[in-house]
C-alpha cells in the first residue's frame, strides 16, 4: 500500500477531507496494516469497539444484527469496498461492535486506532476542529433527514 494511496482514500471521507495531507501522513504512519483472506472476520457482534478500518484493496461484507425482537435474528448484508471506513463510531466511543465484518475477498486494511486518533487530536488542534466540523455536518443532515419523515409521516397522518 503506496502512502499516496492511502491519503487519497482517507481524504474521501469526510472526516479527513478538510485535514492537511501531513496529518494524513502521520494518521496514516501510526496505523496497522492488516491483511484478511476471504472469510476471515476482522470483528464480531459483541466485541469491543477499539479502532475503525479503512479499506485500501479487496471487499468485505458487513452482516448487521437486527434485534433480538425479529424472530430467528434475522441478518443484513452490507458490501464494503475500497474507501469505506467500517466502525467508525470506535474512533469516538467506546462500547461494542453491533455488526460482524468479513472480508470477502482478499482484503488490505488501515486499521486507525480510537487511542492514536485521539492522540492526535490532541497533538494537533486543528484536526479536531476539522473532525468537529465535519460530524457537525453530518448531525444537521441528520435533522433535515428527521424533519422530511416528520412532514411525510404528518401528511401520511392526515389522509
Amino acid at each position: 500500500m503506496s502512502l499516496k494511496t492511502i491519503i487519497a482514500l482517507l481524504q474521501r471521507h469526510d472526516l479527513f477531507a478538510d485535514l492537511d495531507p501531513v496529518r494524513l501522513e502521520v494518521l496514516a504512519f501510526t496505523a496497522e496494516q492488516p491483511e484478511f483472506e476471504p472469510g476471515q472476520t476482522l470483528f464480531e457482534a459483541g466485541d469491543p469497539a477499539e479502532d475503525a478500518y479503512l479499506v485500501v484493496e479487496g471487499e468485505a461484507v458487513m452482516l448487521a444484527h437486527v434485534g433480538a425482537e425479529v424472530q430467528g435474528g434475522e441478518k443484513r448484508a452490507l458490501r464494503l469496498d475500497r474507501g469505506d471506513l467500517i466502525g467508525e463510531t470506535a474512533l469516538f466511543q467506546g462500547g461494542v461492535r453491533r455488526s460482524t465484518v468479513k472480508a470477502a475477498t482478499h482484503l488490505q486494511t488501515l486499521k486507525l486506532s480510537r487511542a492514536v486518533f485521539e492522540r492526535l487530536m490532541e497533538e494537533f488542534p486543528e484536526m479536531a476542529g476539522s473532525v468537529a466540523r465535519a460530524l457537525s455536518r453530518r448531525l444537521d443532515a441528520v435533522g433535515r433527514e428527521i424533519s422530511e419523515l416528520s412532514r411525510d409521516m404528518d401528511q401520511k397522518n392526515r389522509t
